[in-house]
């Protein structure tokens, strides 16, 4: 049996990520909307858990998690449900149901407009950015845009680690993230740029050539730009990973980061610039 304390990071990494990727590309490529509804509602969840372990000192009572995680799901049901206007529509209902739980639960608690601002800031970072995958697969071709970001952004972020690691010298944002370089973010870039071309002339037949070039890029910068944000919160956090749960990854947030950027910006460009293609 494979034991996973004697593995390296690296080691572990791979296996990991090998575990994660087979399962997602098979659900992307072959499996039902609700399914990749699924994965999206407890990527939110555990998402949400973890944040919420950064962004508060001392645990939050029971009562409140329940509140905090039945609010932030309702955003993926919402576009599950109701598509662009279902996810809008849950998030302003998320909104009234945080100002009226503040004003039932905790009216003169000095520290219930912080938590509120909180809850906020936990529902539109992680399940109302993630509830873009779910409006980009309910429309035609969605599940080739889905594995076209993953491609990019996993691209990315391989390339960028091993660019660094190779010839990383300037550091990128060191108030950050102390270990990523210019170089490294460099490599990234043009890795994105090399599979998404690539993939796109395979199986986005219907863009142009500039197009997905040009998409490319941007989610090279959104996937980059992701990383950091969610390195800030760690660091002001004092934590390394989101979490322990992916061996050699961190946490869900760790894998994610990147990809919550990355979504919303693909639906917008894909549907400001070819509405028709989604």
């Amino acid at each position: 049996m494979l034991d996973w304390h004697k593995l390296d990071s690296h080691q572990q990494r791979l296996l990991t990520g090998a575990a994660l990727t087979v399962p997602l590309v098979a659900v992307l490529a072959a499996g039902p909307y609700w399914m990749i509804a699924a994965i999206v509602g407890l990527a939110s969840v555990a998402g949400l858990w973890e944040l919420h372990r950064m962004l508060f000192a001392e645990p939050l009572g029971r009562s409140w998690q329940a509140l905090y995680l039945a609010i932030g799901l309702s955003l993926p049901v919402g576009a599950f449900l109701g598509g662009f206007q279902g996810l809008h529509a849950a998030l302003v209902g998320a909104i009234l149901s945080g100002l009226l739980a503040l004003l039932l639960f905790s009216p003169l608690d000095p520290a219930g407009l912080s938590r509120l601002a909180r809850f906020s800031l936990s529902w539109l970072y992680v399940p109302y950015l993630l509830s873009y995958a779910l409006l980009i697969a309910l429309q035609a071709e969605g599940a080739r845009w889905l594995l076209f970001i993953f491609a990019v952004i996993a691209t990315d972020d391989i390339a960028a680690f091993y660019c660094g690691g190779r010839f990383g010298r300037h550091k990128l944002y060191p108030t950050v993230s102390p270990k990523k370089t210019i170089e490294g973010s460099l490599g990234g870039l043009l890795g994105s740029l090399a599979i998404g071309t690539l993939y796109g002339s395979i199986w986005l037949s219907a863009a142009s050539t500039c197009q997905i070039v040009l998409l490319s890029a941007v989610l090279g910068v959104a996937g980059q730009v992701g990383d950091l944000f969610e390195s800030m919160i760690k660091r002001s956090s004092g934590r390394k990973d989101s979490s322990s749960l992916l061996p050699g990854h961190g946490g869900i947030l760790d894998r994610l980061d990147s990809l919550l950027f990355a979504f919303p910006v693909t639906f917008f460009f894909v549907t400001w610039s070819r509405p028709e293609l989604l």
